[in-house]
């Protein structure tokens, strides 16, 4: 292909003239691919290792080869090398790029793979090392509302049903909530990393090779746990970048709930919690506002990663086997939910780190909204009433209460109008510290209840952390990192 319809492609002789040059704009995506450079570099590393180890490309172009592409990834790698240029992708940049280097050597990398099986590859290993990236951040902020919740095991508030005062609960219980649902997240991204832990590459195009390549050998060079059954679903299959983008617009969901409630709890009706200066935002207009912007913006992400998520599941949709260029539409919205849930969870820390909780005005909430009634009709059916009626008797004594303009607990048993099962020891149970102490249920929030979910947070937090330590870069990197691309034995 001529230089004037966009430089050196991988193809060409079939065509008597060149692309349209609006054409190749409108297909190309090098201006978005160009960030998968480095895994890229990664899976063609393996891959000239493997035609070296096979045979099938001979030592000397061979070694010219890896020669070529490790010096192109360490010039990525340290900055010196930017990718740019009229080519169609990535795939044909690093090809092109290689062949000024090292010569027509650089055309035998290209031997039993297609782009097909190739970006797929980059895609699996830029998934596998975006999930350790966010699950860093995770457990970052993991580790963050852990600490908070242990400092507020006592720290009494209302707990909220339909945005209404509902049962007293602790500010630690509370902050555990989010815990596990971020932890849950995690467990999600390490399924995405597993799931994303095949390697495409001896599949090509559609339908494997002639060629006596060892995919087995691909994989392992790249630290992929399996390889591909079927050529065919090998370079067809994008549910591992689905299950990311899934994954990533979940976690920010999650941030969102968290973020609504931040800011909730610093407006002045609830005033349960204020940020620090450096994390409020002010208005060109009113000089006394300060408004929790971040907090806003991260309650909003979500609506863009799930914009993500419907798009890519659009263009799959009803998708013939095995490779089209609608896949091109994969990458963008998977690099965007990425970028948007690391950055959210790097902000979510600062706000957790910056928020000052009010506890008096917290504990201050239960005083009204009856928030005990429920125990009250626990304590009832406790002592053998059916809990239909003792859950009639407590509405009784709430009415009394609304009556007399006081709370459950400061009730006068000896009233005419309380039924004589509501006693003094009854009423003294609705104090919220000693509600909210009597639920001895598993994961309630009574405080040795609250204590035991400090310890199983802390314990899956470490789990997390040793998960983390134990990922590894590819045996194919580190041979690179080491110098012994050539070494005859490469573990």
């Amino acid at each position: 292909m001529s230089s004037d319809t966009g430089g050196t492609a991988l193809w060409g002789g079939r065509f008597a003239t060149g692309l349209d040059p609006e054409i190749l704009e409108f297909t190309g995506s090098l201006s978005f691919d160009a960030r998968l450079v480095r895994h890229d570099l990664i899976a063609s590393l393996a891959h000239a290792r493997m035609l070296l180890e096979t045979q099938i490309v001979g030592r000397e172009d061979a070694e010219a080869i890896l020669d070529g592409l490790a010096g192109l990834l360490s010039e990525i790698e340290e900055g010196s090398l930017t990718v740019t240029g009229p080519d169609e992708d990535i795939h044909t940049w690093i090809e092109r790029t290689l062949h000024e280097r090292i010569g027509p050597a650089a055309g035998r990398l290209h031997t039993a793979r297609s782009r097909n099986d190739q970006v797929s590859a980059a895609m699996r290993l830029y998934v596998i090392e975006a999930t350790d990236g966010l699950t860093e951040l995770a457990a970052s902020l993991l580790g963050r509302w852990h600490s908070k919740a242990k400092q507020h095991v006592d720290s009494w508030m209302p707990g909220y049903t339909h945005l209404q005062r509902a049962q007293p609960v602790s500010l630690a219980h509370h902050l555990l909530a989010h815990f596990w649902a971020l932890e849950a997240d995690v467990r999600r991204l390490q399924t995405v990393r597993e799931r994303a832990s095949v390697s495409p590459l001896g599949a090509a195009a559609l339908a494997g090779t002639r060629h006596p390549i060892d995919p087995h050998r691909t994989a392992e060079l790249l630290g992929l746990r399996r390889v591909y059954a079927n050529s065919l679903f090998a370079v067809a299959d994008r549910d591992f970048v689905v299950e990311a983008v899934f994954a990533c617009a979940l976690l920010v969901l999650h941030l969102g709930r968290w973020a609504e409630e931040i800011v909730l709890w610093t407006s002045s009706e609830f005033g349960f919690a204020e940020l620090a200066d450096s994390l409020a935002q002010g208005s060109s207009l009113m000089p006394q506002k300060k408004n929790p912007e971040a907090a806003e913006l991260l309650r909003g992400k979500g609506g863009r990663l799930i914009g993500d998520l419907t798009g890519l599941l659009a263009v799959l949709k009803g998708l013939p086997f095995s490779y089209n260029s609608d896949l091109q539409e994969d990458k963008e919205p998977l690099f965007d939910a990425f970028d948007t849930a690391g950055a959210g969870l790097s902000a979510a820390e600062r706000l957790a780190n910056g928020i000052r909780f009010d506890i008096a005005r917290m504990r201050a909430a239960l005083d009204s909204g009856f928030v005990t009634a429920t125990d009250l009709a626990d304590i009832l059916a406790q002592r053998g009433l059916p809990f239909r009626e003792a859950h009639r008797l407590a509405g009784l004594a709430v009415r009394e209460a609304e009556e007399r303009g006081c709370q459950l607990w400061e009730l006068d048993p000896d009233v005419a109008t309380l039924p004589p099962e509501i006693d003094a020891e009854v009423l003294g149970a609705t104090r919220p510290d000693r509600a909210g102490g009597g639920r001895v249920s598993f994961g309630s929030p009574a405080p040795e209840q609250v204590e035991r979910q400090l310890e199983l947070a802390a314990e899956s937090l470490e789990g997390v952390r040793e998960t983390l330590g134990s990922h590894v870069s590819p045996p194919i990197y580190r041979a690179y990192r080491a110098g012994g691309l050539r070494n005859e034995e490469l573990s």
